[in-house]
């Protein structure tokens, strides 16, 4: 399957219970969040190539068509259109463009530094090998076996039972209640911690296995050897290998002691198909994101 760009208008909630619609080009009000792909140019592909990348890790496909072109239009790193992207959990295509260089800055939040931008929507999937858009089952928790890293919109659940979108020291709950979402999350992890969304709705969660309920033990561990064994049989040694690495990682070096990365569903399964949204009460928020493209996620 391939992917493009549309002209989709989006509406995005802020602050005091509002929410305003944003066109494509337009200054992005709220928090820059999502996958994180780049557009480079390849000396293997010796083209423009739609990029998804965590240290040596590296995925290029065609872009989606129409988005090498409105970033073009739109005067990222100078006309060339090249540089990095976010996609939302609502399929948002997201950028940010400098201000010296983008015509709509004075509109922005913040009219100086790296401006956020709305792009417009992603329709359809990059032909990636790796599967981020699994078929929606009834009850298919599984081991998730798409990218581990830089992938969906990273929250958390706090303490109260919220969804809380954080970067830095700016937290900012969600427009929206997710309590089905929240319990799902609970059946595995019952103390606060993360869940991401990608691009297609899916929800995946770390979960240490330490910490995992008695009474889950041993369904997790059968969940884990069923997965284990499903991509042995297919030789799928592409998804073995990016669990093992989030295993590694979040295991500092030892994959025994790692968060496994474990779907839980679709969002179309909890709180009537409700997509978290951030509400930025911060507006100092927009100051410290313009100070880079990409900054870190912590």
């Amino acid at each position: 399957m391939s992917a493009r760009l549309t002209d989709e208008t989006t509406t995005v909630p802020i602050a005091d219970a509002q929410d305003v619609e944003i066109e494509p080009g337009m200054p992005w009000p709220s928090a820059y969040r999502g996958s994180r792909y780049s557009l480079v140019t390849s000396r293997e592909h010796k083209q423009t190539v739609f990029q998804w990348k965590y240290n040596d890790l590296v995925a290029m496909v065609d872009p989606p068509t129409g988005l090498l072109e409105r970033l073009s239009e739109l005067g990222k790193s100078r006309g060339s259109g090249k540089g990095s992207v976010r996609v939302t959990a609502g399929g948002e295509v997201l950028t940010k463009i400098e201000s010296s260089e983008y015509a709509y800055a004075n509109q922005a939040p913040v009219d100086s530094g790296w401006i956020p931008v709305y792009l417009g929507t992603l329709d359809g999937e990059p032909d990636f090998d790796i599967q981020v858009n699994p078929e929606i089952e009834a009850s298919n928790v599984t081991v998730w076996s798409g990218f581990p890293f830089n992938h969906g919109e990273r929250w958390a659940v706090s303490y109260d039972n919220r969804l809380i979108w954080k970067w830095q020291d700016y937290r900012f709950y969600s427009a929206f209640e997710h309590p089905e979402l929240i319990e799902a999350y609970q059946e595995f992890r019952t103390t606060a911690g993360r869940l991401y969304i990608n691009e297609y709705g899916h929800v995946f969660v770390n979960v240490p296995q330490q910490q995992v309920p008695e009474s889950k033990k041993s369904e997790l561990a059968a969940i884990h050897s069923k997965w284990e064994q499903k991509t042995e049989r297919q030789n799928d040694t592409a998804a073995q290998r990016l669990v093992t690495r989030r295993l590694k990682v979040t295991g500092g070096g030892n994959p025994e002691e790692g968060h496994l990365p474990l779907y839980i569903g679709h969002l179309s399964q909890f709180d009537d198909g409700l997509i978290p949204r951030p509400v930025v009460e911060d507006e100092t928020y927009y100051v410290a994101a313009a100070h880079g493209e990409e900054l870190s996620d912590y």
